[in-house]
């Protein structure tokens, strides 16, 4: 029975603790918000929006002249009129008041895209640790199912040279010995390729070392379709980005329409003349536009209408389409949850038996190494295809909190 005291150690017991510290999500997590550049870049928007709103409503710079009249002599010395003028343009107040608030909902779209593309970078940054934590542990699998394999190996070599095994025997296990070695170099390459798009999600040159990865427990959430749905219409920054760019199109097409109305220009000027009568007067001026050209007009407001039109179908399209990912998602998460748990209640410990009756049968002289060999991959399938569950159910969660910006 020394075979099955081997498998009982290897298959059966929780891998050892690896030294060192481990790299928890929550910390990584927090990395990934202070260092990523798409998060920085996507902020910086936001930050240029916002500062375009009192550039939306401020009036222009003031102009100021001066004018010297009947001058002769070097840069007109001679001048008989001099005088000095200040000119103010001014917009509708109505357009102002329509400018600001346009500008206002504008600043609020690239707030939402802000809030949208950090927390899809969240999400795909825990998905990514999720599937460190997948390599780490298939990695570490495939590391336990070779030191199994060489134990078969040795059994199939020792009974070949005691005549009670047959040569194919020993050439199958040692062909099952080179499998399992390609096996652990691609784990090896899927962790480190995974290591490095964490390290790439936090601002890190590729080849810094990461540590292992913490592997919390598997706990699974009840998720509420209605209330997820809810949250998800209400919360959604990438929604929230799109209502407020509805907005900011009605605004501008608000704007369009009052194009009709005048806007105004204020003036002063002071007078210095050798005249004694004109010297020392002033003027102050108030003039207005005439907005005579009816056909530009009604093109700006053709062009908003229609940018208006786009934006409210985009809000809808993008609410369809994150409704359906929403649902698709929770159903994926309620399928996850039940596979994971009928592997656990159910697919590991019946691999766990076949394997241990293989193997008892084999030293029998019962049975054969290649049932032997079937069983082992059978029980490393199981647990592979269990550990791959768990990271999808996690992926998907993340998801889910990405789009309803809850914490579920």
């Amino acid at each position: 029975m020394k075979y099955a005291v081997l498998f009982l150690m290897i298959a059966m017991l929780p891998a050892a603790a690896e030294e060192g510290g481990r790299l928890s999500l929550e910390t990584f997590l927090g990395e990934v918000r202070a260092a990523n550049p798409e998060m920085a870049a996507a902020g910086a928007a936001a930050g240029a929006a916002s500062a375009r709103v009192r550039q939306a409503w401020l009036p222009m710079d003031p102009v100021l002249e001066f004018e010297r009249m009947y001058a002769d002599g070097p840069l007109g010395s001679g001048a008989a009129e001099r005088t000095v003028s200040l000119k103010q343009e001014f917009r509708n107040p109505l357009k102002y008041r329509l400018a600001r608030k346009a500008a206002k909902d504008e600043s609020s779209y690239y707030s939402g895209l802000y809030g949208d593309r950090t927390s899809k970078i969240v999400a795909e940054a825990e998905k990514a640790f999720q599937d460190y934590i997948l390599y780490t542990r298939t990695e570490r699998l495939y590391a336990e199912n070779l030191e199994l394999l060489r134990s078969f190996a040795r059994a199939a070599e020792i009974r070949y040279a005691a005549g009670q095994g047959s040569q194919s025997d020993a050439l199958k296990a040692q062909l099952e010995l080179s499998r399992a070695h390609r096996s652990l170099i691609t784990a090896g390459q899927q962790k480190t390729t995974a290591a490095a798009r964490l390290n790439a999600l936090r601002n890190l040159p590729p080849g810094t070392p990461v540590p292992a990865p913490e592997e919390p427990e598997f706990k699974p959430v009840t998720v509420d379709y209605a209330g997820l749905e809810s949250a998800a219409l209400a919360n959604n920054p990438y929604l929230k980005a799109l209502r407020a760019r509805v907005k900011a199109s009605a605004g501008r097409l608000s704007l369009a329409k009052a194009g009709y109305a005048p806007d105004f220009m204020l003036g002063w000027r002071r007078r210095s003349a050798d005249s004694a009568a004109m010297d020392g007067t002033y003027d102050v001026s108030l003039g207005l536009t005439v907005p005579l050209w009816f056909g530009r007009n009604r093109a700006e407001i053709g062009e908003s209408r229609s940018d208006h039109s786009m934006a409210q179908a985009e809000y809808d399209a993008a609410r369809n389409a994150l409704l359906l990912e929403l649902r698709t998602g929770a159903v994926d998460i309620d399928c996850c949850a039940k596979l994971v748990q009928l592997y656990e209640d159910t697919m590991l410990p019946q691999a766990e038996q076949a394997l241990k009756a293989a193997l008892a049968a084999y030293e029998a002289g019962r049975g054969s190494f290649l049932e032997l060999i079937d069983a082992g991959r059978g029980l490393l399938d199981t647990q592979r295809e269990y550990y791959e569950y768990q990271a999808d159910y996690a992926a998907q969660l993340a998801a889910i909190r990405a789009i309803t910006g809850e914490d579920l």
